[in-house]
């Protein structure tokens, strides 16, 4: 059983977990085959929500490598997954597709969920969960507003509300800690 931490082990080891956990408004996202992922896809299960895009050069792909870190680890030491889920939300809706952002996310994991939606739909969720996305320019080749954006894990409670914020620099000994720690209650 995993150690459970205190509100300041778990912020020296990189998690904020917020007092009072955030009520969130209803989103839709869609993944692969038109799969819709709604609040409701949150309810019952831990959930883990990056913010990223398929042609992101570094930031995307190297978090996303330590998340499926923590899942193998996670599945070595045979730590409840049933109630876990992980997923990558495109800040790139104009490029992504619901089939390349689930594509590029199972790339890492075969049990992440890559999901897309609208601009506006993604401004909402974003903006609800603390994580800084710009809107791009009118010009359509230009995607500078894709390098400013936040590279925080984001973590939801069962009760599909926003529970807390892991933050770089990801390591994966700190992350599984602190993560088993919360999610293990």
């Amino acid at each position: 059983t995993p150690r459970v931490l205190s509100t300041n082990e778990l912020l020296v080891n990189g998690l904020f977990l917020f007092e009072k956990p955030k009520q969130i408004s209803d989103f839709s996202f869609y993944s692969a085959d038109a799969t819709e992922f709604n609040k409701s896809n949150l309810n019952g299960k831990w959930t883990l929500m990056y913010f990223g895009f398929t042609r992101c050069p570094d930031e995307c792909p190297t978090t996303m490598y330590q998340i499926s870190k923590l899942i193998k680890v996670l599945r070595e030491k045979e730590f409840p997954l049933n109630d876990k889920q992980w997923v990558l939300v495109s800040i790139d809706p104009e490029r992504d597709t619901p089939e390349d952002i689930n594509k590029y996310a199972q790339g890492f994991d075969e049990d992440f969920i890559g999901i897309s939606s609208t601009r506006p739909m993604l401004l909402s969720l974003a903006t609800q969960l603390s994580v800084n996305n710009v809107m791009p320019s009118n010009d359509n080749m230009d995607h500078s507003h894709l390098d400013n954006h936040v590279n925080n894990i984001i973590l939801l409670n069962p009760s599909g509300e926003f529970a807390g914020v892991f933050r770089p620099p990801f390591d994966i000994s700190r992350l599984s800690l602190t993560y088993q720690s919360v999610t293990s209650n």
